[in-house]
């Protein structure tokens, strides 16, 4: 009989440890975080902060170096003090936005080891606060923190019985920037004008972030921007093309700096109507020299938020040709002080002749007569040069040849071509064109004039003998 009270006892004993820890398996199993605005990303994720009964405010830090993470954003040294300070944030009895965003970066600057990458939404299963960090491409997300609280409290015992799902809205911005000319192959030519065109995506900032800026900068090297004229609003500034939206078209003006200028964009932030949508952009330059290197910046205004949306850059790219003078005998011998100018012919056979910096000899323009082209004379190696040209066929026309030779009216052409993507100024072999020695002349009392001479005088002789006998037949 004992035994059998010994048994009982104990079952009774352990029916109430049954009854005391039928909470704990009942405890609250998972909650779904979402997050808005997530497009393809994915999102590992790290427990900061803990349940713990022990404490004061039910709450703990799951460990030192984030509790101290907090403190340095905080500037408080008492992990229950800033823990009162988050709970009045959400109870939005207090703003500590810029604390927590301090203390998110902190967080997201150390060697934390995360959870396995996984896509919204996702479960957790303990209430807390959870650091989240997003990846996609063509994006860079902020730090994110989504705090999971518990909820259907039983009223008997006041034990949650499970935990609340939670949203937020990712805090993403596009960091891909693509920028474009319209000139085929990256090759262009000085005098052109350029229209660049810049690709993006309209940003996302949260409506909670303090500095909510958005401008364009643009830097350009071998090229003067299009400028307004003096009798416009806008005289010296850029007038930029923006499409965003659906269908959304609008004319900004780009304050100019130097080789740079700045558009503010801001105001296509508004209320994140348009976020993550197309954005398009784009404006004109004149070429003024054989390259062309043009840096555009997607950024929120500040000295290190320059890039933060993204950057890229366009370089174009002008041709060379070349002309080599020689004797038509020696090909070894160059001969100098021969004079040329450039011209093309278009599509409609019209003749178009260049003009160059006389010093450089890089292009101007192109003039309608030739007495407006420039006369462009071989070096001592028998040699010219041209840059800034474009790509096409183009013709040396001799119209002085060096001393002792004569002109060569047969022009020669060169043409420049570029496959695919140009990568550096474009070259060619030179063209050659041979001049040949002039031809010797009977010298001066030479053969030629004796027979003239002599004839002359048999002629006089003839008539001066006739003359006298003459006049002696009539003396008689």
């Amino acid at each position: 009989m004992s035994k059998i009270k010994k048994v009982l006892a104990m079952l009774l004993a352990l029916a109430m440890v049954l009854g005391t820890t039928l909470t704990t398996f009942a405890a609250p199993k998972s909650a779904k975080i979402t997050i808005n605005n997530a497009g393809e990303g994915e999102f590992e994720y790290l427990q900061l902060i803990a349940p713990d009964q022990n404490t004061e405010t039910g709450w703990k830090f799951v460990n030192n170096d984030i509790a101290q993470n907090y403190k340095d954003a905080f500037l408080d040294d008492s992990e229950q003090s800033i823990i009162k300070k988050l709970i009045n944030h959400e109870a939005a009895t207090a703003n500590y936005s810029e604390e927590i965003a301090a203390a998110l970066a902190k967080v997201s600057g150390s060697e934390y080891t995360l959870s396995a990458a996984t896509t919204s939404p996702f479960t957790v299963d303990e209430a807390g606060v959870y650091y989240i960090r997003g990846d996609e491409s063509n994006y860079v997300y902020s730090p994110m923190a989504a705090y999971i609280a518990f909820k259907d409290y039983d009223p008997s015992t006041g034990i949650p019985a499970d935990l609340e799902d939670k949203v937020i809205e990712a805090k993403k911005a596009p960091n891909s920037v693509t920028k474009t000319a319209d000139d085929a192959n990256k090759v262009t030519e000085i005098g052109r004008t350029v229209t660049y065109t810049i690709n993006s995506t309209v940003p996302y900032l949260p409506l909670t972030d303090k500095n909510r800026h958005y401008e364009i900068i643009d830097e350009i090297t071998g090229a003067s921007y299009v400028l307004l004229p003096e009798e416009d609003a806008n005289a010296g500034k850029v007038a930029v093309t923006v499409k965003y939206g659906n269908d959304n078209e609008k004319i900004y003006y780009g304050t100019v700096n130097g080789n740079s200028f700045t558009v503010d964009l801001t105001d296509i932030l508004a209320e994140n109507k348009y976020a993550n949508t197309a954005l398009t952009i784009s404006y004109k330059a004149v070429v003024t020299d054989v390259k062309v290197g043009n840096d555009v910046h997607a950024g929120d205004g500040s000295p290190k938020g320059k890039d933060r949306f993204g950057s890229d850059n366009e370089k174009l790219y002008s041709g060379e040709i070349e002309l080599i003078k020689s004797d038509a005998e020696n090909h070894e011998i160059k001969l100098a002080g021969a004079e040329f100018v450039v011209y093309k012919t278009l599509e409609d056979k019209t003749v178009k002749y260049a003009k160059f910096d006389e010093q450089t000899h890089k292009f101007i323009e192109w003039v309608d007569a030739q007495e407006g082209a420039t006369k462009l004379t071989t070096d001592v190696n028998g040699n010219i040069k041209v840059e800034g040209l474009y790509t096409g066929t183009y013709f040396f026309k001799e119209v002085k040849a060096p001393e002792g030779y004569s002109v060569n009216t047969t022009d020669v052409s060169v043409t420049l071509s570029q496959d695919g993507e140009a990568k550096e100024i474009i070259k060619t072999t030179p063209a050659n064109m041979y001049d040949t020695k002039l031809s010797s002349l009977p010298s001066t009392g030479g053969i030629g004039t004796t027979i003239f001479t002599i004839g002359g005088c048999l002629i006089m002789i003839v008539a001066a003998g006739l003359f006298f006998a003459s006049r002696r037949k009539s003396a008689k």
